[in-house]
């Protein structure tokens, strides 16, 4: 009995030391979607350097195949990165509206650029940026200039069109008032561990940036939406959830009323990635901003492939080197 005993105990050691090394180390990926082809195919299976941008101190190990995710208990720390991040880099990055999810797309702006979109072209602080190589449109024509897609991020155009914007970066300071822009800076108060509430009358609503939708994606559970507002017997609420102004003096950050608050400067810079296949990718057209803290890795090499409508290998794919 004992034997077995310390044998469990070996085999337990052993997968939280493979655990561990796959929240710092190493992060194996298989890709969801065609957002990213022709350089990255759906059902591509990739190994990624979580070190390249400097590891980062896991908060949770999550269990393979799961949702499930077990506490460190460790500090939150990034060690320093080998490389910085580049305009045009393939990253793989925690979804921001739903982070069990990893997502893999090419950075297109870094913190403080300004980004346009017009008839499809990007435009980096005013420089077109070229679609990659292995990029593509499925659509013969861009969408009118003058048609809003209320999915967009900020409602600031559609996917083909987008007013110019600049990504934020750490130290820039937003003012916090009732005519602030919610829906840009209150995800931008979450992302760095601001407690963000609407406390009105009776009701308190707690900000978040996770979409019941996305979890209704992941779960199938249709009953996430009844922790959303508007539902009456909501807690929590979204800050692209269409908040009325008049309510915005009701706000409350870290327990401290916005009549108390003149201003915040951010902890940590942001970026805006897409995906190559630009008319099949949900990037940041739809969610915005990613965050430093987000970032997980590169995508290294593509260490085995399958059709996932076939189930057939794709040997041709293996060694393949995402760029």
């Amino acid at each position: 009995m004992n034997i077995i005993i310390k044998e469990f105990k070996s085999l337990l050691y052993l997968i939280i030391i493979v655990l561990f090394l796959k929240e710092t180390v190493v992060e194996l990926y298989i890709v969801p979607t065609s957002s990213m082809e022709r350089n990255i195919l759906r059902g591509d299976m990739l190994v990624g350097s979580r070190y390249i941008y400097g590891m980062k101190v896991p908060q949770k190990i999550w269990v393979p195949f799961t949702a499930i995710s077990i506490p460190t208990f460790l500090p939150d720390y990034r060690f320093p990165a080998f490389k910085s991040i580049e305009r045009g880099d393939v990253i793989v990055f925690e979804y921001p509206r739903d982070n069990v999810y990893k997502y893999v797309k090419r950075c297109i702006g870094l913190p403080g650029d300004t980004i346009e979109i017009e008839n499809r072209v990007i435009y980096v602080n005013n420089q077109e940026y070229e679609l990659p190589n292995g990029g593509q449109f499925l659509s013969n024509e861009p969408s009118s200039k003058s048609y809003v897609d209320d999915n967009m991020f900020l409602n600031n155009g559609n996917k083909d069109n987008m007013k110019k914007f600049t990504i934020p970066k750490k130290g820039d300071s937003f003012v916090i008032d009732e005519n602030m822009n919610w829906e840009l800076i209150i995800p931008l108060l979450l992302f760095e561990g601001n407690k963000v509430e609407l406390i009105f009358n009776d009701q308190k609503l707690t900000f978040t940036n996770e979409d019941p939708y996305d979890l209704y994606r992941r779960t199938g559970d249709r009953n996430v939406f009844n922790n959303y507002a508007p539902n009456p017997n909501a807690t929590l609420i979204n800050p692209w959830s269409g908040l009325k102004k008049e309510f915005m003096k009701y706000l409350v950050i870290n327990d401290t009323s916005i009549e108390n608050i003149d201003s915040y400067k951010l902890q940590q810079d942001y970026f805006w990635m897409m995906g190559d296949n630009r008319d099949n990718s949900e990037d940041s057209r739809f969610w915005g901003f990613v965050p430093m803290s987000h970032i997980l890795g590169q995508p290294v090499i593509t260490w085995f492939s399958i059709d996932l409508d076939s189930y057939l290998p794709r040997l041709s794919r293996i060694g393949n080197i995402p760029k």
